[in-house]
């Protein structure tokens, strides 16, 4: 097989989603339902999206594989560095295990460093994505499970409403004061569509008290509560966490998971008593970055995560890759 390799064109769109959708389906056949494919388009709407990493493998002038990089902001080390995550990868059924992932990939490598990237990310086969240099278990997603019991509290005045454009100064700087000096984190972007709800059981609100924000909250509509990624002063997580579980359950009172350390969340709930906290961070071997520039924050970073330096930072990714949360097993 002559396989070409090339960036995409508008006019592949099409094909495109016809590939994502026949290359996931297989993972979730009773399902019926791929993501994958709407990703993709989603992905193009990022405002660092770039065509030149989202390449095709063509072979007699028909579409059969695809993979996309997305470029993002990073922190690492608490510097701001430009790193890919690597989502979706798809072959067409019939073309798969025959090397195209491979072909695929590597170029996207090749693109991606010429640019100047300084390194890629993702979640993936622990056994696949590591013969082309992917370095395993250098992140986590996890964070810490809260339950609360806060009978005293009073919602007279909150109330959650949408994200709007005018919430973007706001939420920038926010960002920045929580993760600016993170071991690792993604940036959603500068544009209200990289802050928005991407599925029908996701949310993203902006918490208000008396006209003051709050705080940002971006959840899934799930029991338990499950928040992907919460932007508040220290002083304000209390009252924040009470009126989601009042909210979510009709009282003040039950469970949320939260995608921030048990260490940043002790200090900001100052050990008050309604609020008990349990640690489920997690690392797992699918979490892999690949290093472009060796001598960069996160060829240090990877080095001070396998030498037992550190433990991996724990990163929540935009909102975008929330679309998944829609589907329903």
């Amino acid at each position: 097989m002559k396989i070409k390799i090339r960036s995409e064109r508008i006019s592949d769109f099409n094909s495109i989603a016809n590939v994502n959708y026949e290359a996931f389906l297989g993972w979730h056949p009773d399902n019926q339902y791929v993501s994958e494919l709407i990703l993709v388009d989603l992905l193009r709407h990022n405002s660092r999206f770039d065509p030149e990493l989202s390449l095709v493998a063509e072979l007699d002038g028909q579409i059969i594989g695809h993979v996309l990089f997305s470029p993002f902001k990073f922190i690492v080390l608490g510097t701001e560095q430009l790193g890919v995550v690597l989502a979706p990868i798809a072959v067409k059924p019939e073309f798969q295990k025959s090397g195209i992932g491979r072909l695929l990939i590597e170029e996207g490598h090749r693109i991606a460093e010429k640019k100047g990237i300084e390194f890629s990310l993702l979640c993936g086969h622990e056994e696949y994505y590591p013969r082309f240099g992917y370095r395993t278990g250098m992140f986590s997603v996890g964070g810490t499970k809260v339950n609360i019991c806060a009978k005293s509290f009073n919602d007279k005045g909150f109330k959650g409403r949408p994200v709007t454009a005018s919430d973007i100064s706001w939420l920038i700087q926010a960002w920045k004061d929580q993760h600016k000096e993170d071991l690792l984190a993604v940036f959603p972007g500068e544009s209200i569509s990289e802050w928005c709800n991407h599925g029908l059981e996701c949310c993203s609100s902006v918490i208000m008290k008396n006209d003051r924000i709050l705080g940002y909250v971006r959840h899934s509509r799930s029991n338990p509560l499950n928040i992907k990624e919460l932007l508040a002063k220290d002083e304000d997580v209390q009252e924040i966490l009470s009126f989601l579980a009042l909210k979510n359950y009709g009282r003040v009172q039950g469970e949320v998971c939260i995608a921030l350390p048990v260490e940043r969340l002790r200090s900001a709930l100052d050990d008050a008593p309604q609020f008990e906290l349990i640690d489920e961070y997690a690392v797992y071997p699918a979490f892999m970055v690949k290093v472009f520039e060796q001598d960069s924050p996160m060829a240090k970073y990877c080095e001070k995560v396998e030498s037992g330096l550190i433990k991996p930072g724990m990163i929540a990714f935009p909102a975008v890759f929330d679309l998944a949360d829609g589907r329903r097993e």
